[in-house]
């Protein structure tokens, strides 16, 4: 089956299921749980260079304030988000009715009670109003990011950006270009790299680099849905060894669809070009690297039962290698679909339990040299925690799970993983941040008698201010590869410290240290490489 007619299928179903959440979402007759006429919300006002945050920002065509309280609760609900609904789930009335009980915590009414005392010895200043009052008049508002992430819960475990986004405080906010209704984010990287194992490889060779990279994002600021362009590009120069050399780039779009302000539509779609790592699975370690190319889309439909949320996935990826040394890699070629549901309970916008179900096809290009296909189908179970999108403190997921992968073949036995996911954030202090990632998953591998590699990256990043300009980062990340029915293994462990001066708001210098030691069981596999890199980065 082709990746287009599978894309197809894939679109039929989204269909039917945006129809059917969109007919769910109808209202009832009953005047008790009819909800409040929807208004349009407000779009964020952009400054004639970008947008700024002022503590009380005002809509030029009415003079009404952006955060304006008596506002209506759906304007600044975000997708999926029901701004009608109680602490219990059940929708407030907006009027008493006769025989209605007297409506409590409405908009507009006063609390005349005492205000909570202190405890004795406690700081007679200490805040005690709710955290959704302190939300209300915080500035900017809560949730609220100048950098436009608006399209993220297609896949919380790798395409989130919003922990990352905490956990890289800066003392300047990038603010853009403005295009019409647009927010262009061009951002450009120059600097050099030194490094003493430039061919990855126990025969350590030494060279030097000049590396330049650019980022480019035109965002919606938009008062529905969302559309968002980006394209990167990294090209780096080696002075002794051409073989080396990167050539990578990449484009892709993301975008969202609100169908009403219970349910959504999200897309992401991406072509990427990449020259392959020597350390990567299957790569070459001598000669000619492999060119990688990776067509992929992904559609997310989401729909809100009050504190129930569901969301339903589908994916479709094509990966190809180029020819390397005269000799062809289409038995590493892979087109994979990818159908999930995910169904999260939230206790409150900060705390929710989920849990999500995967299935994946993959179809190979080739046969390798062994002569046994390695087409297969695959199931990865999860449940986790999920720190919700817009904390100050802590945002992100967490997840521990179970995978298999089967292959068709049956002189192929079944592969079996424990997954463990995560992207979460958090920042104790204002000044400081740690940053959690990890991810695992069942890998093709042509390995002779192997029907798979069960792999495993973690990471731990710190990051701390020194003095408002002056930050530093610190980390360390370890990855496992395990090729299954062979004794083959292989490990590395990645260390890293950096220096960040920002000396304005469009200009920033770097310097960045790395320690790269690889161990495997395959004879003289093991090998230790250190790099530095030092540069500017340029941004609006």
């Amino acid at each position: 089956m082709t990746a287009l007619r599978r894309l197809g299928l894939i679109l039929f179903g989204f269909a039917v299921a945006t129809l059917v959440a969109a007919l769910s979402d109808v209202p009832t007759a009953n005047a008790q749980d009819r909800q409040p006429d929807e208004r349009r919300a407000r779009p964020v006002p952009v400054s004639e260079n970008a947008y700024e945050t002022p503590s009380r920002i005002r809509n030029a065509a009415t003079g009404d304030s952006l955060y304006d309280l008596d506002a209506d609760p759906a304007d600044t609900a975000g997708p999926g988000e029901d701004s009608f609904s109680g602490a219990d789930g059940e929708t407030q009335p907006t009027s008493v009715e006769d025989g209605d009980a007297e409506p409590a915590n409405l908009d507009g009414l006063i609390d005349l009670a005492e205000p909570e005392q202190p405890e004795d010895g406690g700081d007679p200043l200490r805040d005690t109003r709710p955290p959704e009052d302190r939300d209300a008049f915080a500035n900017p508002p809560a949730g609220y990011d100048p950098l436009l992430f608006q399209v993220e819960d297609i896949d919380p475990a790798t395409d989130d950006r919003r922990p990352a986004r905490l956990a890289r405080f800066e003392p300047y906010d990038p603010i853009g270009i403005r295009i019409g209704s647009f927010v262009l984010f061009p951002e450009i990287e120059a600097g050099g790299l030194w490094t003493d194992n430039v061919l990855s490889s126990p025969n350590a060779r030494s060279d030097i680099a000049a590396e330049i990279r650019s980022t480019t994002r035109l965002v919606s600021n938009w008062s529905r849905h969302a559309l968002e362009l980006k394209g990167t590009t990294y090209d780096s120069f080696q002075r002794d060894f051409p073989s080396e050399d990167d050539r990578d780039w990449s484009v892709e779009a993301r975008g969202r669809l609100d169908i009403t302000h219970r349910t959504n539509l999200q897309a992401i779609a991406g072509h990427d070009y990449s020259q392959e790592d020597r350390s990567a699975i299957d790569a070459n370690q001598v000669g000619q690297r492999a060119n990688v190319t990776v067509e992929r889309a992904e559609l997310a439909l989401n729909h809100r039962f009050n504190r129930l949320s569901v969301q339903l996935r589908g994916a479709v990826s094509d990966v190809t290698y180029s020819d390397t040394n005269g000799m062809s890699n289409a038995d590493r070629d892979t087109l994979e679909t990818r159908e999930t549901v995910r169904a999260a309970w939230e206790f409150k916008p900060t705390f929710a339990l989920f849990a999500e179900q995967e299935w994946n096809q993959r179809e190979k290009g080739g046969v390798p040299a062994d002569g046994i296909p390695r087409d297969s189908d695959g199931t990865r179970t999860r449940v986790g925690i999920d720190f919700g999108a817009t904390g100050a403190v802590l945002r992100g997921t967490i997840s521990i799970g179970y995978g298999r992968q089967v292959p068709d073949a049956p002189s192929l036995a079944p592969v079996d993983a424990f997954l463990f996911d995560a992207n979460l954030a958090w920042r104790p202090t204002e000044i400081t941040s740690l940053l959690l990632t990890a991810q695992s998953d069942i890998y093709d591998t042509t390995t002779v008698d192997s029907g798979g590699v069960v792999g495993h990256t973690a990471g731990l990043e710190l990051r701390h201010a020194f003095r408002r300009f002056l930050i530093a980062s610190a980390g360390i990340a370890y990855t496992h590869y395990d090729y299954d029915a062979t004794p083959y293994t292989e490990s590395k462990w990645l260390t890293f410290a950096g220096l960040e001066y920002y000396a304005s708001s469009e200009l920033v210098l770097f310097a960045r240290y790395e320690h790269l030691d690889f161990n495997s069981t395959d004879l003289d596999g093991d090998y230790q490489r250190d790099e530095v890199r030092i540069g500017a980065r340029i941004r609006r």
